[in-house]
């Protein structure tokens, strides 16, 4: 809860470094976590907040066989398919989680005396946690095997409609791009398991930074794509990089070292934030971006690694960089409807964005 102090936690007692919230469940507050170990078989932990206590539950384990789990990318629409990419690989599997695992609804026995918080209680009704589940595979996207995938985004193309309410074609035909090192992004069609089209965004320079994009949620013909120290904007409309009249097709340079992520402002059309080496937060209008709208400063001593929108209050805005900080910030000034004045959103020890 943002508005307290309280924090749930719970130890998966293996290493970590995927976490992705189930955004298709509308009831639960479920998450899924991969685990990275290289010597040890690797799963998916599907995780549910219980508000009534304040504390994180585990709903099931499920194999991963494919490896260690170095990204998880769930459908939008359909809480039972996900897509996961092993470190260092070239192929994106699509999975279907049981339904015994994500239909879970039973209240959690939380015993503090467990080491996962759950019910010691032999007679209790809820399912054994240590159970582990098996993934079904339905497809597997295969990309370039001298690459390894850095993103994947799965779109809601529900939301995609033209100004007369007819589907954009071009989002269904293709609701999954994936990102690899080499900086190919490739628009897929899942259906199919089939590439619908595919842009190489390599750079004549050495670029020591890993590439990240973002899906613009309003044209679904736009993504933005990290190159070096810029942003390239590209439009699947055409064979060029080339973007909707009267915005910018490149940040020529977002920041000084580099970029490290970005993302577009889910209710402001033409507004992206990007992270950097420099330790900073811009957030840019499409339509000029000889200069940041606003620049987010002092909140990270050293590299800011990612960068999120609140998916819809696009007032806050979350980053976590390698000083080991997580910040929320408050842009209400350039975002889509300000705060209402008094109202304490954000908690202690925060930071909101400053414009000097």
């Amino acid at each position: 809860n943002m508005f307290t102090n309280q924090v749930a936690e719970l130890s998966l007692n293996v290493p970590t470094k995927c976490l992705e919230a189930v955004r298709a469940d509308k009831h639960e507050s479920r998450f899924i976590a991969g685990s990275c170990s290289l010597h040890e078989p690797n799963e998916l932990t599907v995780l549910r907040f219980h508000p009534d206590i304040n504390e994180m539950g585990i709903d099931g384990r499920l194999d991963h066989p494919s490896g260690p789990v170095g990204m998880i990318c769930g459908n939008p629409t359909d809480k039972y398919l996900l897509l996961t990419a092993a470190e260092e690989n070239p192929t994106v599997n699509l999975w279907r989680i049981p339904q015994e695992v994500m239909d879970r609804t039973d209240e959690f026995q939380y015993n503090p005396d467990t080491v996962d918080g759950s019910s010691s209680n032999e007679n209790s009704e809820q399912p054994n946690i240590d159970n582990t589940f098996s993934l079904d595979l339905v497809t597997t996207l295969p990309h370039d095997p001298e690459s390894h995938i850095v993103e994947i985004i799965w779109r809601d193309t529900s939301i995609d409609f033209d100004d007369e309410g007819e589907s954009n074609n071009i989002s269904l035909a293709g609701q999954v791009l994936t990102l690899d090192h080499l900086r190919n992004v490739t628009q897929w069609d899942i259906n199919t398991a089939q590439s619908v089209r595919s842009e190489n965004l390599s750079s004549d320079s050495m670029q020591l930074t890993p590439p990240k994009f973002s899906w613009d949620p309003h044209h679904s013909f736009s993504v933005a794509v990290t190159v070096g120290s810029g942003i390239h904007l590209l439009d699947w409309r055409s064979n060029h990089f080339s973007t909707p009249i009267g915005t910018c097709n490149y940040i020529p340079r977002a920041h000084r070292y580099g970029v490290t992520a970005v993302d577009y402002n889910p209710n402001k059309p033409n507004v992206l934030v990007t992270a950097g080496h420099d330790g900073l937060l811009k957030f840019w209008d499409l339509r000029n971006v000889k200069k940041p709208l606003l620049v987010a400063r002092g909140g990270h001593s050293h590299y800011v690694w990612r960068v999120r929108y609140n998916p819809f209050h696009d007032q806050l805005v979350l980053s976590t960089g390698t000083d080991a900080t997580v910040n929320m910030w408050r842009v209400s000034t350039i975002s889509s409807a300000p705060i209402i004045l008094g109202e304490p959103i954000i908690p202690s020890g925060k930071k909101s964005a400053n414009t000097n």
